[in-house]
C-alpha cells in the first residue's frame, strides 16, 4: 500500500487531496490544524496529525515512513496576508522544514504546492526595472520555497517536483477569491464589475486538481515545475460569459470597467507537460463545473 503525508489537510485542496488519494488505496498521513474538519472522511487508512508550522519539526517522529509528502499548507494564499512579508518568509521557511521532515520520513518524493502567481515574478526578473504589485510578496515567497525546496532535495536526495496552481473551483473552498465572487454575484442576478479580459487565465475544478497533483507525485519527472490546469487555456472574458450562461444567462456583463492589475504571461511555462509525462489532464466538463461549484458558493455566507 502506498503512503503519503499531506500537510494542509484542512484546508480545500488539502482535504480533497486526502479524500482523493484514500479512494485510491493510500494511506494517508493528513497534518493540519484543525482536524475536525476531516470528520467526514475518517477512515482507517487514514491517520490525523494535528500540527502547526511550529511542531513540523517533529514530524518524523510522528511518521513513521511515506511514500510522497504533499506539502500544501501555506498560511496567507488569498487575502490580506499575502501582502504581509513576515508571513509569506515564514510558509517559505516552513516549507524547507516539510522537505526536511520528508527526507528524514524516508520519503520518494516531495511535491510543493506552488501557484501560478510564480510566473508574475519570472517576468519581472526579467524585466529588471520593475513596480510589482503588493501580491507579488506572496509570488515571490512561493518562487522561493520552491527553489530553496529544491536545492534541499538535490543535497538530500529526494525527488522533487513543484505545481504550479491556476484558479482552483469547487465544492469545499470558503474563500471570497474572485471565482467565488463572480458566481455569488451571478447567483444574486448582480453583474461584478470586470476587467477587460483579453489575457488567458484558468478555473480548474478540484476533481481534476486532486488528479493532476496524484499524478505529479507519482509520475512527475524529478526536478520538473509542472502547470496544474488544463492544457488549452481562454481568455478570461470567455470563462466567465461561460459561467454566466450556466448560472445566469439573462444577465449582460460589461467588460474593462475595472483595469487589468497584471496579465499573465503562460509562456513561462508549459501547460502540456504534466500531460505529456505523465498521461493525465484534466477531463471535467466546465459547465458541470460552474454549476457544482455555484451550488456550493450558494450555501456560502457572503
Amino acid at each position: 500500500m502506498k503512503t503519503a503525508v499531506v500537510t494542509g489537510a484542512s484546508g480545500f485542496i488539502g482535504k480533497a487531496l486526502t479524500e482523493h488519494l484514500l479512494e485510491n488505496g493510500y494511506r494517508v498521513f493528513a497534518v493540519g490544524r484543525d482536524l475536525t474538519k476531516l470528520d467526514s472522511i475518517r477512515q482507517e487508512n487514514l491517520t490525523g496529525i494535528a500540527a502547526d508550522f511550529s511542531a513540523y519539526g517533529q514530524l518524523h517522529e510522528r511518521i513513521p515512513c511515506a511514500d510522497i509528502f504533499f506539502h500544501l499548507a501555506w498560511d496567507g494564499a488569498y487575502g490580506e496576508k499575502t501582502v504581509d512579508y513576515r508571513v509569506q518568509l515564514e510558509n517559505a521557511r516552513y516549507a524547507c522544514e516539510a522537505l526536511v521532515q520528508a527526507a528524514a520520513i524516508g520519503c520518494k518524493k516531495f511535491v510543493l504546492a506552488g501557484t501560478v502567481a510564480e510566473l508574475e515574478i519570472l517576468e519581472h526578473i526579467d524585466e529588471n526595472v520593475c513596480h510589482p504589485r503588493g501580491t507579488c510578496i506572496y509570488g515571490a515567497a512561493k518562487l522561493t520555497a520552491e527553489m530553496m525546496c529544491k536545492t534541499l532535495a538535490a543535497q538530500k536526495g529526494i525527488g522533487f517536483n513543484c505545481g504550479l496552481f491556476a484558479n482552483i473551483i469547487g465544492p469545499g473552498d470558503y474563500s471570497r477569491r474572485s471565482t467565488n465572487s463572480i458566481l455569488h454575484q451571478f447567483l444574486q442576478g448582480q453583474a461584478p464589475k470586470l476587467v477587460k479580459g483579453d489575457g488567458l487565465n484558468d478555473w480548474l475544478y478540484i476533481k481534476d486538481a486532486v488528479r493532476l497533483i496524484r499524478a505529479m507525485g507519482e509520475q512527475g519527472v524529478d526536478g520538473k515545475t509542472y502547470y496544474i490546469g488544463h492544457t488549452d487555456l481562454w481568455p478570461l472574458r470567455k470563462i466567465v460569459e461561460r459561467a454566466r450562461d450556466v448560472v445566469a444567462p439573462d444577465l449582460p456583463l460589461v467588460f474593462g470597467a475595472v483595469p487589468d492589475a497584471f496579465l499573465t504571461d503562460y509562456s513561462y511555462i508549459s501547460t502540456t507537460a504534466l500531460y505529456e509525462d505523465t498521461g493525465c489532464r484534466a477531463e471535467y466538463s466546465f459547465d458541470e463545473a460552474i454549476r457544482q461549484t455555484a451550488a456550493w458558493v450558494n450555501t456560502l455566507r457572503f
